[in-house]
């Protein structure tokens, strides 16, 4: 299996013998779920390359999105300087938020670490935002 960026594994098992000799005495009572489901938490969890891909892109179309109306946005209503700069701040922290609340604490199943949600892409959108702020700032307030 290859180690690149796209798929990785996450998660390990924090000792290969107790997940060794727990499968090799694993018995169908149901004292030994409990056992079972904390060995699962601690064994690897593989990400499909395509899936993260996809997520990874669709997250990148809404910080697009988001750049384009709160450019528009900001330029409509007049703010100049670092008030437009802190307004895109505000835009893409609040998009963040919004999408962490929308997954809550399953993130794991769609990005690989919080990172993505967060800081990732955070200036891939500045220039989108920095050109229709200063579109409609001119359409507006100059012309």
């Amino acid at each position: 299996m290859s180690t690149n960026n796209e798929m990785q594994i996450r998660r390990t098992a924090s000792n290969s013998r107790s997940t060794i000799s727990s499968k090799s005495s694993s018995s169908s009572s149901s004292s030994s779920l409990p056992k079972e489901n904390k060995i699962r938490n601690t064994e690897p969890i593989l990400y499909s390359e395509v899936a993260v891909r996809f997520n990874e892109n669709s997250l990148e179309q809404c910080r697009t999105s988001v750049s384009v109306l709160s450019g528009c946005v900001a330029g409509i209503i007049g703010l100049t300087s670092y008030k437009g700069f802190i307004f895109y701040a505000f835009s893409m922290f609040f998009l963040s938020f919004l999408i962490y609340f929308y997954i809550r604490n399953e993130h794991r199943k769609f990005f690989t670490s919080l990172n993505h949600i967060f800081i990732n892409g955070f200036f891939n959108g500045l220039l989108t935002y920095v050109l229709f702020w200063t579109f409609l700032y001119g359409m507006v307030h100059v012309y």
